[in-house]
């Protein structure tokens, strides 16, 4: 493979170098705050939103006027407020839920420039696409584990979420990212990226390098949002009726053929198994789902509505519905969908509406809850949304 052509084209240089480093800042967040700030404690995301807050707000000043034509930030606000409300005093994380409000109006007034975000979306899955490869040929070929990141320098609120073993007979690498689910999560929306570019046709090399990288971490969950990413732009890229019609009618023998010669390899069956059915008694779809009667099904009353708090921590893994119910009770989720549906009002178009579908099913089974998540998210929605209208001299 010829790596040249599926690494994206780089668009024009900033002439702002602290805007290229902070376009970095919220590409990467989701990475970049699961590591410790040395001497600090604290997660690196956090220093990062904070030190570039000034930057957000300087940006703003020149065109401070709300207009018709811009996101209202009453949602965002609304959420955020909940949340320190629920915080019972955790400094640390009003001063995150404030540093969040900033950075999300900041994208609202085109502090983002949204092709710079996909860019680096799309670069960074398809390096560690590289990275998954390489980790899979030296396990398999050298028996040895290539581990990237020390465990050392992971954040303490992150690592029990760590991952670096063989799970049910499966080597599961994870490149730069904490574990295989974790990866999926991030470059599931690479992947939407380069399906549904801005302008143009899209990149299908570029999308099957970052659908590789996921199927290869043996994610249960990456290998199925990857397929349901792929089926959407069959048959929703297409703008005739015909036309959709054929795209779907030439993929099915493609598809049915890929998929007898996958089924007849070790790695894929146990991968699959894992699941559908169940590998050395675990079924990936019961681990997201099993903990969900136990830590909500039995709140009631005020617990259910406003939930146990911020600082609260169910023992057991709780995917992101139920830890927002768990943590802020029914208010807390409706909070979080009213700022995605008032978004989805804006525009809907394939990038935007696969986002947003896909978001939505891995809030229900993964674990999309925290602040520098929600911020990626909403910064990139934003953008994209407004990417016409909302000038940047980025």
């Amino acid at each position: 493979m010829n790596l040249k052509m599926e690494l994206p084209k780089v668009i024009s240089i900033s002439k702002d170098p602290i805007s290229s480093l902070y376009h970095w800042c919220i590409g990467l967040l989701p990475v970049l705050c699961l590591c410790n700030t040395p001497f600090l404690d604290i997660s690196l995301g956090t220093v990062l939103l904070i030190l570039f807050a000034p930057y957000v707000l300087i940006r703003m000043l020149p065109g401070f006027k709300l207009n018709k034509n811009k996101v209202s930030l009453f949602p965002f606000l609304l959420l955020y407020a909940y949340i320190v409300y629920r915080t019972d005093g955790n400094t640390a994380r009003v001063v995150l839920c404030i540093m969040a409000v900033i950075h999300i109006f900041g994208a609202i007034h085109g502090v983002i420039n949204i092709e710079k975000i996909r860019w680096i979306l799309e670069w960074f899955a398809i390096l560690n696409t590289i990275l998954v490869i390489v980790q899979v040929l030296s396990y398999y070929g050298l028996h040895m584990r290539i581990q990237y990141i020390p465990q050392g320098i992971i954040h303490r609120d992150f690592a029990e979420s760590y991952v670096f073993l063989s799970s049910s007979g499966l080597y599961r690498p994870s490149a730069l990212f904490l574990e295989p689910a974790h990866y999926s999560q991030y470059c599931c929306f690479a992947l939407i990226s380069a399906l549904f570019p801005i302008k143009g046709k899209a990149n299908l090399k570029r999308a099957a390098a970052i659908a590789l990288g996921c199927v290869m971490t043996t994610s249960g969950m990456g290998i199925m949002v990857t397929f349901g990413i792929c089926a959407w732009y069959i048959v929703f890229d297409k703008t005739s009726k015909g036309m959709k019609i054929i795209s779907i009618l030439k993929w099915i023998p493609v598809v049915a053929i890929a998929m007898i010669i996958l089924l007849q390899v070790p790695f894929v069956q146990t991968a699959l198994q894992r699941v559908f059915s169940s590998v050395d008694g675990y079924n990936a779809i019961q681990g997201r789902t099993g903990n969900w009667d136990n830590a909500i099904g039995t709140m009631q009353g005020r617990d259910l509505w406003l939930g146990y708090g911020d600082s609260a921590k169910y023992p057991y893994y709780l995917a992101g519905l139920a830890d927002t119910i768990y943590k802020y009770g029914i208010i807390g989720v409706a909070l979080e969908l009213l700022c995605f549906l008032y978004l989805l009002t804006k525009r809907f178009k394939n990038f935007e509406c696969c986002y947003f579908v896909v978001f939505i099913l891995l809030y229900c089974v993964a674990h999309l809850t925290s602040v520098y998540v929600q911020v990626f998210n909403y910064s990139i929605l934003i953008a994209s949304i407004f990417n016409s209208k909302l000038k940047s001299s980025n």
